[in-house]
């Protein structure tokens, strides 16, 4: 626990912040996409969550652009970094997807 709290200071709770926010709307945008195809291959699928990663990139430039008064890069950043673990776990799902047939 002391660990994750050394990183969090490192970093900055907004940094943070902004890497779960980015990581749960290309979740949810990914996971609509996915599921609104039938029938995508193992490689479509897992290339879905590209659609969340722009949703994410377009919503933080905008966020950043309209509501703050500097713009942050590194918050843009770490919004854009959050869809990493959804890369992770979507592949990983369609691995296993794969691998059950």
């Amino acid at each position: 626990m002391k660990s994750l709290d050394n990183l969090i200071s490192k970093v900055g709770n907004d940094k943070v912040l902004h890497f779960l926010g980015g990581g749960f709307i290309c979740s949810l945008v990914s996971f609509v996409a996915i599921l609104q195809e039938h029938g995508m291959t193992p490689w479509q699928q897992v290339s879905a969550v590209l659609i969340g990663t722009i949703a994410v990139f377009i919503l933080s430039l905008m966020k950043e652009v309209l509501a703050d008064d500097k713009t942050d890069w590194y918050d843009i950043l770490a919004s854009v970094l959050g869809c990493i673990p959804v890369f992770a776990s979507v592949g990983l799902g369609t691995w296993f997807n794969v691998l059950s047939l």
